[in-house]
C-alpha cells in the first residue's frame, strides 16, 4: 500500500485500485500530474476539484449519487462551516477501503465538533484531517475529532507551507497534542501494516 502527499489536502493512495482525492489549482504552487482509477472531490471549490489535472478512469463528485463497489465507497454529508453551510456550504467526507484498509478523508470540514458526525464516520484506519482553521476545522476541533474517531493513523492536511497562498494555519499546534508523531522526510509512505501515529508528510517543496 502506498500514500503519496501531493500537497494542500491531495492524495493518492495506491493498493489495488488508485484513488486520487482533492486535485486543486491557484494555490501558490503546481499540482503534479498523476493517474489514478479514481478521482474524488470533496467540494466545488477551486483548491479541491481540479479533475482536469489528473488523468482519470472515472470521477466522482460531491453532488453526484455515483458510487464505487470496488472500493466499498461511502459518502458522508457535513458542512463546509460552523453554521450548518450557510457560510460556505456543504463538504462530503469520502470513506473507502483498499485492500483491507479503509480510509477516511474529511475534505473541507467546517462542523464544529459532534459525536453525531464522528459515529456517522464510524471505524476507520486512516484519517486524512484539516487542521488549518480559517476555511475548516481549526487545531482545537481537528484534535477533538481525531482523538474522537481514533483511527491508527492520523495525517493532518489543509495547513498553511512555505509555498502556500491559502490563508490558513500551520501545523505547530495541531501536533503538539498527540506524543506519538512522525515527520516524514518524504511525500510518499509505503507500509504493508499500520503502525500508529500521526504522520506528517514532508511538505517542504509545498
Amino acid at each position: 500500500m502506498k500514500i503519496t502527499y501531493l500537497g494542500h489536502s491531495c492524495f493518492l493512495v495506491e493498493g489495488s485500485s488508485s484513488v486520487l482525492i482533492d486535485p486543486f489549482t491557484d494555490i501558490g504552487y503546481p499540482l503534479k500530474r498523476v493517474k489514478a482509477d479514481y478521482v474524488l472531490c470533496t467540494h466545488d471549490h477551486f483548491d479541491h476539484n481540479a479533475y482536469h489535472l489528473v488523468d482519470y478512469g472515472k470521477k466522482i463528485t460531491y453532488d453526484s449519487e455515483d458510487t464505487i463497489k470496488q472500493i466499498d465507497l461511502v459518502k458522508i454529508s457535513s458542512y463546509h462551516d460552523e453554521v450548518g453551510g450557510k457560510k460556505r456550504g456543504k463538504n462530503v467526507i469520502y470513506k473507502f477501503t483498499i485492500d483491507g484498509i479503509t480510509f477516511t478523508h474529511l475534505g473541507d470540514l467546517g462542523e464544529d465538533f459532534n459525536m453525531d458526525l464522528v459515529e456517522k464516520i464510524g471505524k476507520t484506519d486512516v484519517l486524512f484531517i484539516p487542521i488549518g482553521g480559517v476555511y475548516t476545522i481549526d487545531y482545537k476541533e481537528a484534535t477533538k475529532y481525531a482523538k474522537a474517531i481514533n483511527p491508527k493513523m492520523i495525517v493532518p492536511m489543509h495547513f498553511k507551507t512555505l509555498r502556500s497562498t491559502v490563508q490558513v494555519a500551520d501545523n505547530k499546534y495541531f501536533l503538539q497534542n498527540f506524543d506519538n508523531v512522525i515527520k516524514l522526510q518524504t511525500t510518499t509512505l509505503n507500509f504493508d501494516k499500520i503502525e500508529g501515529g500521526v504522520y506528517l508528510f514532508d511538505h517542504s517543496n509545498f
